[in-house]
């Protein structure tokens, strides 16, 4: 950085040179240097982002495998013409069935996340990545084989430990990898990811579900992005600021000098160092300060923990993943099946808008505007099924579905994996990421597990208690999350210290 006391009229090299000390002391402005990224910090972001593309394709995968004659035959949920004696499955074995599929999954996920704050710690992001990745193909690989339900069972609790720990560690290499200016957006290449995976899958679904094997590809398939993943993580750095506190200065500007301009690398290791050598000297965080009133971090930590818990409450996981099942009792088994393809593509659209908004407008905004758009949509889906369910009816609940979830496709989907890292400081940010994550897969598996049968009893009550559950989140976002768009972590810490509830918000 210069600091000469004038200003160059042109800057070859791409680089602004700023005022002196002398001339801030006489009222001159200084000139902001522009912000410039590098192309292959997105590719490292994209490559992260890879554990969401495994996920969403699960998410779709698994929740169309319901309504497939191939997987009906196998696990006896229904009979085959020549099935002779053959009763087939109660309603009540199937719906207990389906959420253990569901519940099983999530219950894998929460225990991953929450061991993934500790290896992630030890052994680095990157290599915990890869690792996280080989347990999803492990579990992946078991379920595509099963040969009866209970080892289906299995294979999902190691494929959403898998997940789990995916979903723990790759917001925050994202997150730790990005600059500044750009955080928010590559954060929300997860969710991005997510979204292509259920809309890959929805459409794969569609010849699937015509084959007597189509379920094993849906339970199966994202093992090839897993490989992806892992192969491409032999090219991918470590995470600069882990490399900060566990490695030397030189692997951090080796891993900086693929993330960062040259002009940047000296500066930037000098604040990683910094902030690394403050968080020497208390020592390693215990998890007792997790839970302490040091730096607010109990606040924050229920805070998220709370906010990852609505993101589920909300009914998303419900409803895209048994899209097919809902929109069944309207329509045949193939235009569910399409109605699922045209809701998961509007999902992945949609959250093109956060990519384009998220660090320009920030985080609450989005969080507080996308949920006040899904809660009268919520209700309307409420209303519209409790009575006469004809094929009308079930394309107003398709309209209103689609515009829920272009509601959660740029707010609560993505924008609250890239505000939980942000929350925390790097000295704690692995345990409480860790703890939030498993919030969120902990009411995931309730609502997959409860979800079947609660929506046989009264599909309605379901959709009003969703309903609900956003508008309190909406209400806890603009009481009490702080804006974190575009702060450092030092900054992030001011923010909460000085936050205070209120009826209008400054910021805004």
């Amino acid at each position: 950085m210069s600091t000469s006391g004038s200003i160059k009229s042109e800057q070859p090299d791409d680089t602004q040179n700023t005022f002196s000390d002398v001339d801030i002391e006489r009222g001159a402005n200084p000139v902001v240097a522009p912000k410039r990224t590098k192309k292959f910090i997105i590719l490292i972001a994209s490559v992260a982002a890879l554990g969401g593309l495994i996920f969403g394709f699960d998410i779709a995968g698994a929740g169309a495998t319901f309504v497939m004659d191939g997987f009906q035959y196998h696990f006896n949920w229904k009979c085959a013409h020549d099935d002779i004696g053959c009763v087939g499955a109660s309603q009540g074995t199937m719906d207990r069935d389906k959420g253990l599929i569901n519940g099983l999954f999530g219950i894998g996920a929460a225990i991953g996340a929450l061991l993934n704050s500790r290896l992630a710690e030890q052994f680095g992001r990157r290599i915990t990545l890869g690792l996280s990745a080989l347990v999803f193909i492990f579990g992946a690989s078991i379920q595509a084989w099963a040969p009866v339900m209970e080892v289906m069972w299995a294979g999902r609790i190691f494929s959403g430990m898998g997940i789990g720990m995916l979903s723990m560690c790759s917001p925050v290499y994202i997150g730790e990898c990005a600059p500044e200016h750009i955080r928010g957006a590559l954060g929300t290449l997860w969710q991005l990811a997510i979204t292509i995976g259920i809309v890959l899958a929805s459409a794969m679904n569609i010849g699937l579900a015509k084959l007597d094997y189509g379920w094993r590809i849906s339970y199966g398939g994202n093992i090839l992005f897993a490989v992806i993943l892992i192969l491409c993580l032999a090219f991918m750095p470590e995470s600069p600021r882990w490399l900060a506190a566990h490695g030397t200065e030189e692997q951090v500007k080796e891993s900086l000098s693929k993330m960062r301009f040259e002009d940047e690398i000296d500066s930037e290791v000098e604040k990683l160092q910094h902030e690394v050598e403050e968080e020497r000297k208390l020592g390693q965080a215990p998890w007792s300060e997790v839970f302490s009133n040091k730096n607010l971090m109990r606040r924050r930590v229920i805070l998220g923990f709370v906010l990852f818990a609505f993101q589920q409450l909300c009914g998303i996981n419900a409803v895209m993943f048994y899209a097919p099942d809902i929109l069944n009792t309207f329509f045949t088994e193939s235009q569910a099946i399409m109605g699922t393809l045209v809701l998961n593509t509007i999902n992945c659209l949609s959250t093109f808008i956060t990519v384009a908004t998220v660090d320009r407008f920030g985080r609450t905004k989005l969080l507080t505007l996308g949920g006040m758009l899904m809660f009268p949509c919520l209700v309307a889906c409420g209303i519209l099924s409790v009575v006469e369910q004809t094929q009308g009816v079930g394309y107003a609940v398709l309209v209103f579905a689609a515009i829920y979830i272009i509601g959660f496709a740029f707010s609560w989907g993505p924008v609250l994996w890239i505000v939980i890292p942000e929350m925390f400081p790097y000295r704690t940010r692995g345990k409480a990421v860790g703890i939030c994550v498993m919030s969120n897969w902990i009411f995931t598996t309730l609502v997959g597990a409860v979800f079947p049968v609660a929506s046989t009893a009264s599909l309605g009550a379901c959709f009003f208690f969703f309903a609900g559950a956003i508008f309190v989140a909406v209400g806890v976002v603009y009481f009490f999350q702080v804006e974190t768009a575009e702060k450092t972590s030092e900054e992030i810490d001011q923010a909460y210290e000085n936050h205070t509830p209120a009826l209008k918000r400054k910021d805004w």
